[in-house]
Parts: structure tokens; C-alpha cells; sequence
């Protein structure tokens, strides 16, 4: 049995001492995170490394820096207007290179349309879908169209007791 052991150890440390190490570029460090999709709510942890909204590029290094939370399981206090107030709708990262995401904090629930127009006010894209008064995150991606200025044009129509609300955004496009 004493043989056997010392068969296996003096193995183990041949395999090792003739083994190598394996190098990833781009490194990540990150000690541990996870993703959680519950409804229309997404949580996501991390130590170590935040989820990127803006990445830096050079030859030989990548910068990442961004937030982790959007915040949508907190939505906003019922807003009665027609528009959308500071806390019922997010639209970041703005300026942005390729996606935009627009993070909805609105009691209000009702049918959405987000229209996007470039300057000349040409429409680009349309997308609709039901908004429930629970937050939500949606995005759209901007990379196709080149650089410039955008509006978005957010439109809620309204279901039950639910106020309709409107607000256009300036959205800006990098490279």
C-alpha cells in the first residue's frame, strides 16, 4: 500500500513539474457573481468586477467600468402626468458606442413604443411591448448607425386607471 502511494505521488509530481500554466488575454478577475431572472426583474452580484457599460480599448490593455444595478426593483412613486418623470425611466449609457438601455421605474402600465429617428427625423426603429407597472429593462442596439445625434421617442399607452405618458430623448452615438 506504502508503494502504491509513493507510485502515485512521485507520478502526480512528475505531471505537474512537466505541466504549464495557461495565459487568457484579456484577463477578468472576478472572485464570484451570479445572475437571477425573476419576472421582469434581473439581480446580478459581483465581487470584484462591476457589469460593463463602457469599455476602453487599447493594444494591450481593456478598461471596463459600469454599475451593477439598474435598479428596477425599486419602481418609482405613481407619477400622474403626461410625462415621464426623472425616476419613472432611465436611458443610459448615453453617449454610447453600440447598446443603449433604457431601465423603466413606472407604475404605469399600459403599451410601449420605442421609436427611434435620426436628425433629419427619419424613422430607424420601432419596438412595442406591454409594460405591466413592474420595471423593466429594455434595450437597443445602436452599433449599426453611425455616429451622431438620435431621439428616442418613449410612448406609453395607457391601460386601466393608468395615465398615457410621452417624452423624446436626445441620445448621442460614438464611432
Amino acid at each position: 500500500m506504502r508503494k502504491l502511494r509513493l507510485l502515485c505521488f512521485s507520478v502526480g509530481i512528475f505531471f505537474s513539474a512537466a505541466s504549464f500554466s495557461q495565459s487568457v488575454t484579456p484577463a477578468t478577475f472576478n472572485t464570484t457573481g451570479g445572475t437571477n431572472i425573476f419576472t421582469f426583474y434581473r439581480f446580478e452580484w459581483s465581487f470584484g468586477e462591476a457589469t460593463a457599460i463602457e469599455t476602453m480599448t487599447t493594444s494591450n490593455l481593456v478598461v471596463t467600468n459600469g454599475v451593477l444595478q439598474p435598479g428596477t426593483n425599486n419602481p418609482a412613486t405613481v407619477n400622474n402626468t403626461s410625462e415621464w418623470d426623472r425616476d419613472e425611466i432611465k436611458i443610459l449609457p448615453n453617449p454610447t458606442q453600440s447598446w443603449l438601455e433604457i431601465d423603466f421605474f413606472s407604475k404605469q402600465s399600459g403599451k410601449v413604443s420605442l421609436t427611434l429617428f435620426d436628425e433629419s427625423a427619419r424613422m430607424l426603429g420601432q419596438k412595442q411591448f406591454d409594460y405591466y407597472g413592474t420595471g423593466r429593462i429594455e434595450k437597443m442596439d445602436l452599433s449599426r448607425y453611425p455616429s451622431g445625434q438620435y431621439f428616442l421617442n418613449i410612448m406609453l399607452e395607457p391601460t386601466g386607471t393608468s395615465v398615457a405618458k410621452r417624452g423624446t430623448y436626445k441620445v448621442q452615438k460614438l464611432k
